[in-house]
């Protein structure tokens, strides 16, 4: 998707290839709909006001459609440059000091709100390669106007996100890391001698002896919406989690076929299911909104969780359009002395074909710290 988003701006977006002075500022500002004015025939209007005294600024405006931008600029302030972008080239119309603008008009340039997400990131890619700069000057997005000016009076030098690399400023230091987690590139692939298949039936143990399948017995809860599974070949044991209705921690014994329930879920949507035979704990991730939704369970009966914000996860919001739909499962790779190896991975869809994206997090199940270790963009 960016690079076909690349190619259609280079032919649409002929002044961002010019060259640029070291004072220009890049400001972008994102409306979803105008606010309605008594004229019943004149558009729904956006309002902007820059005020940057003796700064060159372009000016990028997003918008839903149908919109009239109007865009004043205090004494001083040089707007050298405007972009519109939306879902159509003639829907909408820009003036400038009351004059309308004319050539100002291209689409292809994603609608985003808030400087995280998906569609952010493909739009700062796009304008800093184009504009050949490491920063966007300011974002600022509303999801509806009112008449009040939206302002363009500063250079936002604080929101990481407004610049392109800002994940490598993010990488942290892991030498104070467990062994187990610092070498995240060995457990990254985790156990592959074994393939189980978990479904409603039960779970299929496949490996270098054969295959095994383990009906589910009829003593314990139904498996509804089975999760994943784990295989433990020092105590012979399968561990698996299903989280429809109040959902169960199900421990299957290799040795005999016994089944049993290890714990309930209490509606606990959990998505990656990970065993630490040191601890002799099962530690759990969630699933849908709640991936940071991390639980601990000790084969001693020892419990403990942890709730960590998708946004306080660096990057993570990269890898899909945060707000509109559930981000990728963060899988759980390998644990100790309380801290856990997270991965996730961009899921492949019509909006993402390659989904080459990943990030790899360590993070502390008993403060929530959370630390960036790696990452891939595509």
């Amino acid at each position: 998707m960016f690079k076909l988003l690349a190619i259609l701006l280079a032919v649409l977006l002929p002044w961002l290839a010019g060259p640029v002075s070291a004072e220009s500022e890049l400001h972008i500002v994102a409306v979803g709909n105008g606010y309605e004015t008594d004229d019943y025939h004149a558009l729904p209007e956006a309002r902007v006001f820059v005020d940057r005294p003796g700064q060159d600024v372009r000016l990028v405006l997003l918008d839903g459609g149908k919109l009239h931008w109007k865009v004043d600029a205090s004494a001083g302030t040089v707007i050298s440059e405007i972009l519109r972008s939306g879902p159509g080239q003639s829907d909408s119309k820009v003036t400038l000091y009351g004059v309308p603008m004319v050539g100002v008009q291209v689409s292809g340039l994603p609608l985003a709100f808030h400087p995280f997400g998906r569609e952010f990131r493909a739009l700062v890619d796009t304008l800093t390669d184009s504009v050949k700069t490491d920063r966007l000057s300011s974002f600022q997005g509303v999801h509806k106007a009112t008449e009040v000016p939206l302002k363009v009076d500063h250079v936002d030098t604080t929101t990481a996100g407004l610049s392109r690399d800002y994940l490598t400023q993010r990488v942290a230091e892991n030498d104070d890391l467990p062994p187990r987690i610092r070498d995240w590139a060995r457990n990254r692939d985790g156990n592959t001698e074994f393939v189980l298949v978990f479904d409603e039936t039960g779970v299929t143990l496949s490996g270098t002896t054969g295959t095994r399948r383990f009906m589910v017995a009829p003593d314990v809860p139904a498996i509804v919406l089975p999760s994943a599974a784990v295989y433990d070949p020092g105590s012979q044991m399968i561990y698996c989690i299903a989280y429809g209705g109040k959902g169960h921690l199900y421990a299957v014994d290799v040795q005999t076929g016994a089944w049993a329930v290890e714990a309930s879920l209490d509606e606990y949507d959990a998505a990656g299911l990970l065993y630490d035979p040191d601890s002799r704990s099962l530690i759990t991730t969630g699933a849908f909104s709640r991936p940071g939704e991390i639980k601990v369970f000790g084969l001693d009966g020892h419990r403990s969780s942890i709730l960590i914000q998708t946004t306080d996860f660096p990057g993570l919001t990269d890898l899909f359009d945060y707000g509109n739909e559930h981000g990728p499962p963060l899988t759980p790779k390998a644990f100790s002395n309380g801290w856990l190896l997270l991965e996730a991975v961009a899921r492949r869809d019509s909006a993402n074909p390659t989904a080459g994206e990943y990030r790899i997090y360590a993070v502390q199940t008993e403060t929530g710290e959370v630390r960036l270790l790696q990452f891939g963009n595509d």
